[in-house]
Protein backbone atom coordinates (compact mmCIF):
# COMPACT_ATOMS: atom_id res chain seq x y z
CA UNK A 1 0.00 0.00 0.00
CA UNK A 2 1.84 3.47 -1.18
CA UNK A 3 0.04 6.85 0.49
CA UNK A 4 1.34 9.52 -1.90
CA UNK A 5 0.41 12.82 -0.66
CA UNK A 6 1.22 16.24 -2.19
CA UNK A 7 2.58 19.23 -0.60
CA UNK A 8 1.22 22.48 -1.47
CA UNK A 9 2.96 24.86 0.55
CA UNK A 10 5.87 24.61 2.95
CA UNK A 11 3.28 24.63 6.27
CA UNK A 12 2.60 21.10 5.21
CA UNK A 13 5.97 19.76 5.70
CA UNK A 14 5.26 19.73 9.59
CA UNK A 15 2.31 17.65 8.39
CA UNK A 16 4.05 15.02 6.48
CA UNK A 17 6.43 15.06 9.77
CA UNK A 18 3.75 14.23 11.78
CA UNK A 19 2.31 11.39 9.35
CA UNK A 20 5.95 9.82 9.83
CA UNK A 21 5.58 9.48 13.25
CA UNK A 22 2.13 7.80 13.06
CA UNK A 23 3.04 5.43 10.71
CA UNK A 24 6.73 4.44 12.84
CA UNK A 25 4.21 3.53 15.72
CA UNK A 26 1.78 2.01 13.62
CA UNK A 27 3.76 -0.37 11.89
CA UNK A 28 6.17 -0.89 14.64
CA UNK A 29 2.25 -2.44 16.85
CA UNK A 30 3.67 -6.83 16.37
CA UNK A 31 6.19 -9.01 17.74
CA UNK A 32 5.71 -12.17 16.25
CA UNK A 33 4.29 -13.62 13.10
CA UNK A 34 3.64 -16.76 12.24
CA UNK A 35 3.85 -18.27 8.45
CA UNK A 36 1.62 -21.19 8.28
CA UNK A 37 1.28 -23.19 5.42
CA UNK A 38 -2.14 -24.75 4.25
CA UNK A 39 -4.21 -26.47 6.60
CA UNK A 40 -4.91 -30.40 6.11
CA UNK A 41 -7.68 -32.10 7.09
CA UNK A 42 -6.51 -36.00 7.66
CA UNK A 43 -10.10 -36.99 7.14
CA UNK A 44 -9.88 -35.82 3.58
CA UNK A 45 -6.90 -35.78 1.86
CA UNK A 46 -5.50 -37.22 -0.66
CA UNK A 47 -1.88 -36.01 -0.88
CA UNK A 48 0.06 -33.85 1.72
CA UNK A 49 2.24 -31.59 -0.13
CA UNK A 50 3.23 -28.03 0.70
CA UNK A 51 5.52 -25.78 -1.52
CA UNK A 52 5.74 -21.79 -2.03
CA UNK A 53 2.24 -22.09 -3.56
CA UNK A 54 0.48 -22.92 -0.16
CA UNK A 55 3.32 -22.07 2.70
CA UNK A 56 5.07 -18.84 2.43
CA UNK A 57 7.87 -20.28 4.82
CA UNK A 58 9.34 -21.94 1.42
CA UNK A 59 11.36 -19.67 -0.94
CA UNK A 60 10.04 -17.94 -3.77
CA UNK A 61 10.89 -14.97 -5.93
CA UNK A 62 8.46 -13.19 -7.98
CA UNK A 63 10.24 -11.93 -10.66
CA UNK A 64 12.31 -14.97 -11.12
CA UNK A 65 10.65 -18.05 -13.33
CA UNK A 66 11.52 -21.40 -11.94
CA UNK A 67 12.49 -20.49 -8.30
CA UNK A 68 9.63 -22.30 -6.63
CA UNK A 69 12.00 -25.01 -6.18
CA UNK A 70 11.40 -26.24 -2.42
CA UNK A 71 9.02 -28.78 -1.45
CA UNK A 72 7.77 -30.63 1.98
CA UNK A 73 5.29 -33.23 1.61
CA UNK A 74 4.60 -36.68 2.73
CA UNK A 75 4.96 -40.60 1.48
CA UNK A 76 3.82 -43.19 3.21
CA UNK A 77 6.33 -46.11 2.35
CA UNK A 78 5.81 -48.25 5.45
CA UNK A 79 2.73 -50.86 4.15
CA UNK A 80 2.93 -52.26 7.96
CA UNK A 81 1.87 -49.07 9.55
CA UNK A 82 -1.01 -47.30 8.48
CA UNK A 83 -0.70 -43.81 6.43
CA UNK A 84 -1.75 -40.54 7.98
CA UNK A 85 -5.51 -40.67 8.24
CA UNK A 86 -9.60 -40.01 9.40
CA UNK A 87 -8.53 -42.00 12.54
CA UNK A 88 -6.04 -39.83 15.33
CA UNK A 89 -4.62 -42.86 15.99
CA UNK A 90 -2.79 -42.89 12.24
CA UNK A 91 -0.81 -40.20 12.92
CA UNK A 92 2.75 -41.44 12.96
CA UNK A 93 5.02 -40.69 10.42
CA UNK A 94 7.86 -43.13 9.68
CA UNK A 95 11.72 -42.75 8.94
CA UNK A 96 11.70 -41.37 5.14
CA UNK A 97 8.36 -40.34 5.04
CA UNK A 98 8.30 -36.67 5.47
CA UNK A 99 10.73 -35.48 2.75
CA UNK A 100 12.22 -31.94 1.89
CA UNK A 101 12.90 -31.55 -1.49
CA UNK A 102 14.80 -28.36 -3.48
CA UNK A 103 16.76 -27.66 -6.65
CA UNK A 104 18.26 -25.01 -8.05
CA UNK A 105 17.36 -23.18 -10.83
CA UNK A 106 19.53 -20.55 -13.88
CA UNK A 107 19.03 -16.99 -13.78
CA UNK A 108 20.96 -14.28 -16.13
CA UNK A 109 23.75 -12.27 -14.46
CA UNK A 110 22.38 -8.82 -15.05
CA UNK A 111 25.54 -7.80 -17.09
CA UNK A 112 24.56 -10.77 -19.63
CA UNK A 113 20.77 -9.46 -19.47
CA UNK A 114 21.33 -5.49 -20.53
CA UNK A 115 24.98 -6.16 -22.84
CA UNK A 116 26.45 -8.17 -25.11
CA UNK A 117 29.26 -9.66 -23.03
CA UNK A 118 30.35 -13.26 -23.35
CA UNK A 119 32.26 -13.28 -20.21
CA UNK A 120 29.61 -14.55 -18.17
CA UNK A 121 26.36 -15.44 -18.49
CA UNK A 122 23.64 -16.96 -16.55
CA UNK A 123 24.56 -18.35 -12.95
CA UNK A 124 22.37 -21.14 -10.05
CA UNK A 125 20.27 -20.37 -7.58
CA UNK A 126 19.48 -22.90 -4.83
CA UNK A 127 16.58 -22.27 -1.97
CA UNK A 128 17.02 -24.16 1.33
CA UNK A 129 14.98 -23.68 4.08
CA UNK A 130 13.88 -20.64 2.77
CA UNK A 131 16.93 -19.17 2.36
CA UNK A 132 18.01 -17.83 -1.31
CA UNK A 133 21.94 -19.35 -1.95
CA UNK A 134 24.26 -19.02 -5.05
CA UNK A 135 25.21 -22.40 -6.20
CA UNK A 136 29.10 -21.88 -6.94
CA UNK A 137 29.88 -22.84 -10.16
CA UNK A 138 26.32 -24.30 -10.53
CA UNK A 139 27.02 -27.01 -7.96
CA UNK A 140 23.89 -27.75 -5.93
CA UNK A 141 26.73 -29.30 -2.87
CA UNK A 142 28.15 -26.09 -2.58
CA UNK A 143 26.49 -22.93 -1.91
CA UNK A 144 27.10 -19.06 -0.76
CA UNK A 145 25.26 -15.89 -0.36
CA UNK A 146 24.74 -12.93 -2.75
CA UNK A 147 26.55 -9.42 -1.15
CA UNK A 148 25.56 -7.55 -3.63
CA UNK A 149 24.00 -7.39 -6.57
CA UNK A 150 22.58 -4.35 -8.69
CA UNK A 151 19.28 -4.27 -10.66
CA UNK A 152 19.52 -2.98 -14.27
CA UNK A 153 17.89 0.84 -13.93
CA UNK A 154 20.62 1.23 -10.30
CA UNK A 155 23.98 2.83 -11.34
CA UNK A 156 26.41 3.97 -9.37
CA UNK A 157 28.84 6.87 -9.39
CA UNK A 158 32.57 7.29 -8.87
CA UNK A 159 35.08 9.32 -8.86
CA UNK A 160 39.33 9.14 -9.71
CA UNK A 161 40.54 7.61 -6.21
CA UNK A 162 36.79 6.73 -4.66
CA UNK A 163 35.77 3.74 -3.63
CA UNK A 164 32.34 2.03 -2.90
CA UNK A 165 31.60 0.17 0.02
CA UNK A 166 30.29 -3.56 -1.49
CA UNK A 167 29.94 -4.97 1.98
CA UNK A 168 31.40 -8.03 4.16
CA UNK A 169 34.91 -6.12 3.72
CA UNK A 170 34.42 -5.92 -0.31
CA UNK A 171 35.00 -2.65 -1.78
CA UNK A 172 35.50 -1.34 -5.42
CA UNK A 173 38.05 1.65 -5.73
CA UNK A 174 38.01 4.18 -9.34
CA UNK A 175 41.94 4.33 -8.91
CA UNK A 176 42.43 5.87 -12.11
CA UNK A 177 40.23 7.71 -14.76
CA UNK A 178 40.52 9.26 -18.01
CA UNK A 179 37.51 10.50 -19.04
CA UNK A 180 38.74 11.88 -22.20
CA UNK A 181 39.80 8.33 -23.43
CA UNK A 182 37.06 6.85 -21.91
CA UNK A 183 38.78 4.01 -19.83
CA UNK A 184 39.30 3.42 -15.94
CA UNK A 185 41.66 1.64 -13.51
CA UNK A 186 39.39 -0.24 -11.06
CA UNK A 187 40.68 -2.46 -8.01
CA UNK A 188 38.35 -4.66 -6.04
CA UNK A 189 39.90 -5.17 -2.35
CA UNK A 190 38.66 -7.45 0.95
CA UNK A 191 39.39 -5.82 4.23
CA UNK A 192 42.00 -3.82 1.95
CA UNK A 193 43.93 -6.44 0.28
CA UNK A 194 43.71 -6.19 -3.32
CA UNK A 195 42.28 -9.10 -4.86
CA UNK A 196 41.76 -8.19 -8.67
CA UNK A 197 42.03 -5.50 -10.95
CA UNK A 198 40.88 -4.71 -14.74
CA UNK A 199 41.37 -1.75 -16.92
CA UNK A 200 37.76 -1.19 -18.19
CA UNK A 201 37.94 0.47 -21.96
CA UNK A 202 33.95 2.29 -23.31
CA UNK A 203 36.13 2.33 -26.79
CA UNK A 204 35.88 -1.32 -26.89
CA UNK A 205 33.23 -3.95 -26.63
CA UNK A 206 31.17 -4.97 -23.62
CA UNK A 207 33.62 -7.53 -23.07
CA UNK A 208 36.14 -4.57 -22.75
CA UNK A 209 33.75 -2.56 -20.33
CA UNK A 210 33.27 -5.35 -17.82
CA UNK A 211 35.22 -7.11 -15.09
CA UNK A 212 35.08 -10.24 -14.11
CA UNK A 213 37.06 -11.93 -11.18
CA UNK A 214 37.14 -15.33 -11.07
CA UNK A 215 39.16 -17.95 -8.60
CA UNK A 216 39.84 -21.14 -7.20
CA UNK A 217 36.49 -22.15 -5.12
CA UNK A 218 35.69 -24.96 -2.89
CA UNK A 219 37.85 -27.36 -4.98
CA UNK A 220 36.43 -25.33 -8.28
CA UNK A 221 38.92 -23.15 -10.80
CA UNK A 222 37.80 -20.29 -12.32
CA UNK A 223 34.92 -19.39 -10.15
CA UNK A 224 32.93 -16.28 -11.01
CA UNK A 225 32.49 -14.51 -7.79
CA UNK A 226 32.83 -10.74 -9.01
CA UNK A 227 31.64 -8.91 -12.22
CA UNK A 228 30.68 -5.48 -12.35
CA UNK A 229 30.33 -2.77 -15.66
CA UNK A 230 31.50 0.69 -16.93
CA UNK A 231 28.78 2.41 -18.51
CA UNK A 232 29.98 5.37 -19.22
CA UNK A 233 32.60 8.50 -17.81
CA UNK A 234 32.22 12.25 -17.42
CA UNK A 235 34.67 14.90 -17.20
CA UNK A 236 33.26 18.12 -15.29
CA UNK A 237 34.76 21.54 -14.61
CA UNK A 238 36.90 20.14 -11.78
CA UNK A 239 36.29 16.43 -11.22
CA UNK A 240 35.59 13.38 -13.12
CA UNK A 241 33.23 10.51 -12.90
CA UNK A 242 32.35 7.04 -13.72
CA UNK A 243 29.18 5.49 -13.73
CA UNK A 244 29.67 1.72 -12.58
CA UNK A 245 26.40 -0.25 -13.28
CA UNK A 246 25.31 -4.34 -13.34
CA UNK A 247 27.77 -4.97 -10.21
CA UNK A 248 27.35 -8.72 -8.60
CA UNK A 249 29.42 -10.08 -5.49
CA UNK A 250 29.24 -13.33 -4.01
CA UNK A 251 30.94 -14.31 -0.48
CA UNK A 252 33.46 -16.36 -1.54
CA UNK A 253 35.01 -17.00 1.57
CA UNK A 254 32.15 -18.61 3.02
CA UNK A 255 31.09 -21.56 1.29
CA UNK A 256 28.39 -23.78 2.63
CA UNK A 257 28.99 -27.55 1.84
CA UNK A 258 26.36 -29.69 1.82
CA UNK A 259 26.88 -34.20 1.97
CA UNK A 260 25.05 -37.20 2.33
CA UNK A 261 24.15 -37.56 5.74
CA UNK A 262 24.17 -34.15 7.01
CA UNK A 263 21.63 -33.57 9.68
CA UNK A 264 19.45 -30.61 10.12
CA UNK A 265 16.58 -31.53 13.05
CA UNK A 266 15.20 -34.46 12.29
CA UNK A 267 15.92 -34.13 8.11
CA UNK A 268 19.37 -36.10 6.71
CA UNK A 269 20.07 -35.33 3.83
CA UNK A 270 19.32 -38.38 1.53
CA UNK A 271 20.91 -37.25 -2.09
CA UNK A 272 22.59 -34.85 -3.16
CA UNK A 273 23.73 -34.15 -6.54
CA UNK A 274 24.75 -30.85 -9.23
CA UNK A 275 21.16 -29.54 -8.98
CA UNK A 276 19.19 -30.81 -6.28
CA UNK A 277 19.02 -31.86 -2.38
CA UNK A 278 16.38 -34.12 -1.00
CA UNK A 279 16.19 -34.72 2.97
CA UNK A 280 14.10 -37.21 4.70
CA UNK A 281 13.48 -37.63 8.32
CA UNK A 282 15.58 -39.67 10.10
CA UNK A 283 13.41 -40.52 12.95
CA UNK A 284 10.10 -41.09 13.70
CA UNK A 285 7.76 -38.90 13.93
CA UNK A 286 4.20 -38.91 16.04
CA UNK A 287 1.64 -36.29 15.34
CA UNK A 288 0.14 -35.45 19.03
CA UNK A 289 -3.06 -33.99 19.33
CA UNK A 290 -3.92 -30.33 20.25
CA UNK A 291 0.37 -30.12 19.90
CA UNK A 292 3.73 -29.03 17.52
CA UNK A 293 6.50 -30.86 16.92
CA UNK A 294 9.55 -29.28 15.24
CA UNK A 295 11.12 -31.40 12.16
CA UNK A 296 14.20 -28.39 11.86
CA UNK A 297 15.31 -26.26 14.25
CA UNK A 298 12.60 -23.55 12.92
CA UNK A 299 9.56 -25.48 10.93
CA UNK A 300 7.18 -27.62 12.75
CA UNK A 301 4.05 -29.56 12.39
CA UNK A 302 0.88 -28.30 14.48
CA UNK A 303 -2.47 -30.89 14.88
CA UNK A 304 -5.03 -29.34 16.47
CA UNK A 305 -7.32 -31.35 18.84
CA UNK A 306 -9.02 -34.86 17.95
CA UNK A 307 -12.33 -34.97 15.77
CA UNK A 308 -11.82 -31.30 13.97
CA UNK A 309 -11.18 -33.05 10.81
CA UNK A 310 -13.93 -34.94 9.10
CA UNK A 311 -14.72 -38.51 10.42
CA UNK A 312 -12.97 -37.69 13.62
CA UNK A 313 -9.89 -36.63 12.21
CA UNK A 314 -8.00 -33.78 13.29
CA UNK A 315 -6.64 -30.90 11.26
CA UNK A 316 -2.70 -30.19 10.99
CA UNK A 317 0.00 -27.61 8.72
CA UNK A 318 3.55 -26.71 8.27
CA UNK A 319 4.22 -23.39 10.17
CA UNK A 320 7.28 -21.42 11.08
CA UNK A 321 7.23 -18.33 14.20
CA UNK A 322 9.28 -15.49 13.68
CA UNK A 323 9.93 -12.90 16.26
CA UNK A 324 10.42 -9.10 15.80
CA UNK A 325 12.39 -7.31 18.07
CA UNK A 326 12.32 -3.50 18.96
CA UNK A 327 15.54 -2.06 18.47
CA UNK A 328 15.00 1.50 19.96
CA UNK A 329 11.94 3.51 20.87
CA UNK A 330 13.23 6.42 17.96
CA UNK A 331 15.55 4.03 14.85
CA UNK A 332 14.82 0.25 14.08
CA UNK A 333 16.67 -2.13 11.59
CA UNK A 334 14.93 -4.99 9.74
CA UNK A 335 16.40 -8.16 8.64
CA UNK A 336 13.80 -9.60 6.75
CA UNK A 337 13.06 -13.76 7.15
CA UNK A 338 15.30 -15.39 4.57
CA UNK A 339 12.36 -16.94 2.67
CA UNK A 340 10.96 -13.48 1.96
CA UNK A 341 12.17 -11.07 -0.95
CA UNK A 342 11.06 -7.52 -0.79
CA UNK A 343 10.70 -5.75 -4.32
CA UNK A 344 10.24 -1.81 -4.04
CA UNK A 345 8.15 0.12 -6.34
CA UNK A 346 11.80 0.13 -8.68
CA UNK A 347 12.68 -3.36 -8.51
CA UNK A 348 15.92 -2.67 -10.12
CA UNK A 349 17.42 -1.27 -7.17
CA UNK A 350 20.81 -2.20 -5.60
CA UNK A 351 20.89 -4.94 -2.74
CA UNK A 352 23.53 -4.90 -0.75
CA UNK A 353 24.47 -5.89 2.89
CA UNK A 354 26.47 -2.54 2.92
CA UNK A 355 22.89 -0.74 1.92
CA UNK A 356 20.87 -2.79 4.39
CA UNK A 357 19.04 -0.19 6.18
CA UNK A 358 15.50 -0.95 5.77
CA UNK A 359 13.64 0.57 9.11
CA UNK A 360 11.09 -1.48 10.55
CA UNK A 361 12.09 -4.29 13.05
CA UNK A 362 15.26 -6.29 13.75
CA UNK A 363 13.83 -10.47 12.74
CA UNK A 364 15.79 -12.39 16.31
CA UNK A 365 14.97 -15.80 15.51
CA UNK A 366 12.24 -17.91 14.80
CA UNK A 367 10.82 -18.87 18.08
CA UNK A 368 10.86 -22.84 19.12
CA UNK A 369 7.63 -21.93 21.58
CA UNK A 370 4.11 -24.03 20.60
CA UNK A 371 0.81 -23.36 22.22
CA UNK A 372 -1.41 -25.58 23.56
CA UNK A 373 -4.21 -23.53 22.60
CA UNK A 374 -6.99 -24.70 19.79
CA UNK A 375 -5.42 -24.60 15.98
CA UNK A 376 -8.47 -22.57 14.73
CA UNK A 377 -7.91 -19.65 17.24
CA UNK A 378 -4.62 -18.73 18.01
CA UNK A 379 -2.56 -18.47 14.64
CA UNK A 380 -3.36 -16.64 11.38
CA UNK A 381 -2.29 -16.98 7.48
CA UNK A 382 -1.82 -13.58 5.46
CA UNK A 383 -5.34 -13.93 4.46
CA UNK A 384 -6.62 -13.66 8.35
CA UNK A 385 -4.77 -10.52 9.27
CA UNK A 386 -7.79 -8.93 8.39
CA UNK A 387 -10.39 -10.54 10.32
CA UNK A 388 -7.98 -11.35 13.54
CA UNK A 389 -7.34 -7.51 14.17
CA UNK A 390 -3.75 -8.45 14.86
CA UNK A 391 -1.00 -5.99 13.12
CA UNK A 392 0.81 -7.91 10.27
CA UNK A 393 4.56 -6.00 10.01
CA UNK A 394 4.39 -3.69 6.85
CA UNK A 395 0.82 -2.85 6.46
CA UNK A 396 -1.43 -0.66 8.41
CA UNK A 397 -5.11 -1.29 9.19
CA UNK A 398 -8.27 0.89 8.04
CA UNK A 399 -8.38 2.46 11.79
CA UNK A 400 -4.56 3.64 11.30
CA UNK A 401 -5.18 4.96 7.82
CA UNK A 402 -8.64 6.74 8.64
CA UNK A 403 -6.56 8.10 11.36
CA UNK A 404 -4.17 9.82 9.30
CA UNK A 405 -6.51 11.37 6.68
CA UNK A 406 -8.56 12.88 10.23
CA UNK A 407 -5.17 14.70 11.39
CA UNK A 408 -3.97 15.48 7.99
CA UNK A 409 -7.17 17.42 7.31
CA UNK A 410 -7.37 19.18 10.97
CA UNK A 411 -3.93 19.99 10.35
CA UNK A 412 -4.47 21.47 6.86
CA UNK A 413 -7.55 23.52 8.23
CA UNK A 414 -4.97 25.08 10.85
CA UNK A 415 -2.70 26.23 8.55
CA UNK A 416 -5.06 27.44 6.11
Amino acid sequence: MTIKIKLANKANIAILLFLSLVLTVGVCSAESVTVRGEILDSGDVTSISWDRSNWGALYFALNDAGSNTESVYYENIDPENPAIGADPVNNVIDKKELIYSTHTYNKKFMLSKKTDVTVVSTYSVIPLFGAKYISVNDDASKMTTLITEQGGGSEKQLMEGESWELGKGYSLKMDQLDADAGKAFVILYKDGVELDSAILDMDGTDDDRAFVAKEYIAGMDDVVYFATYLENTFKGTSDSFAIIKYTWLIDKDNIISIEEGDKFGLLKCREVSENYINMSNDETITLEMNDAVYFTDDWYLKTSKAGKGTDGGFLFYPAMNVVFETATETEKAVEVPASTEIESENSEETTSEADASVEDYTVVSSSSESSSEDLSTVEYGPEEYAQSGESLPGFLSITAIAGLVSALFILRRKVD
